[in-house]
């Protein structure tokens, strides 16, 4: 996970209301989470995972969700809605402040996903300052099962890693929600 400086604030886009903002960055973590979590969402455990964890995600706390990380050595770790890595959500906990006794609800799976589209660039995006596929490509440095512009995941054959869709179709539904920009 790159610490560049990202804006929160999404004021400075005043030309879509706020309203607008929130429907558009919900469609895009449906688009995500399609990409990474399948059917089972927010309690979505890494396909690889041997040892599973010993309740769904959404009904353990972030703090035992390492426990099960540190009981489970040599297997993938990506859990949730997002497919959180250990790294990335230790970063994510840790940046945004949460304690690690709450529990790893929606709520808070959605909140650490907003986090990461910051630091993809949706701000700059919104702005104009990045066209849509330098965008895309942001997000797919982020989530393995998006493509990035050659097509394949960025993270292709690591931990078994590879993009779900295809550029097209990412490409497409990214038009979808958010116009040809």
């Amino acid at each position: 996970i790159s610490t560049t400086r990202a804006s929160t604030d999404l004021a400075i886009v005043p030309d879509l209301p706020r309203s607008v903002i929130q429907d558009q960055k919900a469609m895009l973590l449906d688009l995500i989470a399609a990409a990474e979590a399948g059917p089972l969402g927010y309690d979505a455990v890494q396909y690889g995972a041997r040892i599973k964890p010993s309740k769904p995600p959404t009904q353990m706390t972030i703090a035992e969700i390492f426990d099960w990380i540190d009981a489970t050595p040599r297997q993938p770790h990506a859990i949730g809605r997002y497919q959180f890595i250990p790294d990335t959500l230790d970063y994510l906990v840790t940046k945004l402040g949460i304690s690690r006794n709450q529990r790893f609800s929606p709520t808070v799976q959605d909140q650490l996903a907003h986090a990461l589209l910051r630091q993809a660039g949706l701000a700059r995006f919104l702005a104009g300052e990045l066209n849509r596929h330098q965008f895309m490509n942001g997000l797919a440095r982020i989530w393995a099962g998006l493509p990035n512009s050659s097509g394949k995941s960025h993270y292709h054959g690591y931990a078994g890693n590879k993009a779900t869709m295809t550029w097209a179709r990412f490409d497409a539904q990214m038009a979808r929600i958010f116009g040809d920009a």
